[in-house]
């Protein structure tokens, strides 16, 4: 009996990327699209839209996914979107076609970030490790253990970020960490006593299976609890019960590292996710998962405190803690057909 071909473009991106890709020409680039998509975005949000027409790939931001009250600038949005750019280009950098990328190409389409034209250009770096790293990183909410990283690592992720213009900033010193604790914990405890924060957080848990948003067993909750959890963000203020748990995550962690940026634009936000998709892919690679601890980036006063503490004239735009750790699930993701700009890609 013959069976229907599949395509790959309705498919979960996990799947599809075990799948062989077509020989040449758009839908080529379409399906390459299930590597861009394995990125990590705020509360897997997935806040992107793609088109791909005569070899030019464009990348929008899909503001309907923003959210509002944890992050009212689309700052995080657009680093989302800017790692899920960088995955694509690694993937398409192991076929070693030239590329040009062009970022914010179009000042009357605010919403269109980037476009890459297949073909011309350069190739883009070739990094197999990394994009195999791609189908194993998982944002680990769990704790961490191990030793810190080595210190030639740290060059190398020091290096990478520096490709775009973002530094790191390693909380290694007990005294800076227990400040940065104090910080995360005031945060969590200043965000969740806004109503419109929890239920807009809760709005992102699920316990029934769903293509966006965050699932409450990777949150930690099981059973029955796993299907309340979201009820109760939503009508108890649990401040101080999430900053005791950021706090014992935090000083637990073998390494913590702050990216920030030398100004705070649009621009600059997509080279932070491109910097972010090499730092926790490489992590990956060595064995260590990731994990965020945004709260005071997501905060003006608290953002500012951070750019004190750790002794930066830049923009604090993102806290990532990175260790050894029991693996977990991956989160859901959206087929490419759900994402591309001009329909389900199935014509």
């Amino acid at each position: 009996m013959a069976h229907e071909p599949v395509n790959s473009l309705e498919l979960d991106p996990y799947i599809a990327t075990q799948y062989p890709l077509a020989s040449t020409g758009d839908q080529r680039l379409k399906e390459m699209l299930a590597w861009a998509l394995l990125s990590p975005s705020p509360h897997n949000t997935q806040p992107w839209r793609w088109s791909v027409q005569n070899g030019v790939v464009r990348l929008y931001a899909d503001h309907s996914r923003r959210l509002a009250v944890c992050d009212p600038d689309a700052r995080e949005l657009i680093i989302g979107c800017g790692s899920s750019l960088e995955h694509y280009l690694l993937r398409v950098g192991l076929d070693g076609d030239p590329v040009r990328v062009d970022l914010l190409p179009d000042a009357s389409q605010p919403e269109l970030l980037a476009q890459v034209v297949v073909g011309q250009g350069e190739p883009y770096a070739r990094c197999p490790d990394l994009v195999d790293a791609m189908q194993l990183r998982r944002t680990n909410r769990t704790a961490y253990h191990g030793d810190p990283i080595t210190r030639d690592l740290r060059v190398l992720l020091d290096q990478a970020c520096a490709e775009f213009d973002v530094q790191t900033f390693w909380i290694s010193q007990p005294a800076i960490r227990s400040l940065l604790v104090d910080l995360i914990m005031k945060a969590d405890r200043e965000q969740m006593a806004l109503p419109a924060f929890r239920k807009e957080l809760s709005q992102w848990m699920h316990a029934k299976k769903s293509k966006v948003g965050i699932p409450t067993d990777l949150l930690g909750q099981h059973g029955l609890a796993a299907y309340v959890a979201p009820l109760i963000v939503r009508t108890f203020d649990v401040g101080a019960t999430q900053a005791a748990a950021d706090s014992k995550l935090t000083e637990g962690s073998p390494d913590i590292v702050v990216l920030s940026s030398s100004t705070d634009t649009p621009a600059a936000w997509i080279q932070t996710g491109r910097a972010l998709a090499h730092l926790t892919l490489m992590a990956m690679a060595a064995g260590r998962y990731s994990a965020y601890m945004n709260q005071p980036c997501e905060l003006p006063r608290s953002r500012q405190q951070l750019a004190d503490l750790i002794q930066s004239d830049g923009f604090p735009q993102l806290i990532i803690r990175l260790g050894l750790a029991s693996p977990v699930r991956r989160a859901p993701r959206m087929p490419v057909g759900d994402v591309l700009a001009n329909g389900s890609g199935c014509q």
